[in-house]
Formats: structure tokens, sequence, C-alpha cells
């Protein structure tokens, strides 16, 4: 019995999702030719949060940590699914450079 209770006292607590939130993408206009325009994000906002995937990208070393610092830099689910977005371009766009580079430079040693 006194086991059991000192289990309870010392347990950690998991963590978990929120359960009580409503995470719905709502596309504010259709007809706009860009996404952040499309999510109802103004050009300023999209700027403001393209800087931040930036210096997330260039200061994390794990994709989780740089995900955690633009979520946590957003106002809405709008915001959340166009930062997720914008990071993974980055990411793409990174990873390509480091392959030409190295493409380049295996080409060149030889």
């Amino acid at each position: 019995m006194i086991m059991k209770w000192l289990g309870k006292l010392f347990k950690k607590k998991k963590k978990g999702y929120n359960t009580d939130g409503q995470y719905k993408l709502l596309i504010i206009d259709e007809e706009a030719d860009l996404l952040h325009q499309n999510l109802g994000i103004t050009d300023e906002r999209a700027e403001e949060l393209l800087q931040v995937c930036i210096d997330a990208y260039d200061t994390s070393t794990v994709l989780h940590s740089a995900l955690e610092k633009v979520v946590s830099s957003c106002k809405h689910t709008n915001e959340v699914v166009f930062v997720s977005l914008i990071l993974q371009k980055i990411i793409d766009r990174k990873n390509h450079e480091n392959s030409l580079f190295k493409s380049l430079r295996d080409i060149f040693r030889k």
C-alpha cells in the first residue's frame, strides 16, 4: 500500500495534446494568387513569419526544435500551417544547395 502511494507521488506526468481547442484551417480568400493571402495573412506578417522560419532553421540543430520556435510565434492555425510549409521549403532548398555543392566539389576533385 505504501509502495502504491509512493509510486503515485513520484510518477511523472505525461505530456498530452490539447484536446479542448478547435484547430481548423480557414480559407479567407479563395481567389488570391498567393498562399498567405488565401490564409488571410498579410504581406507584412508573411515576411515576419518567413524571417522567424529562417532564424529558427539557422539556430536549430534538429527539426523539432525549429518547429517549436516557429509555432510559438504563431497566432492561429492558419499561421501554423503557413510556417510549417515555409520551414519545409527552406529545408528542401538548403538540402538541394548542399547536394549541389557536394556534387561540384566531387567533380572538381577528380
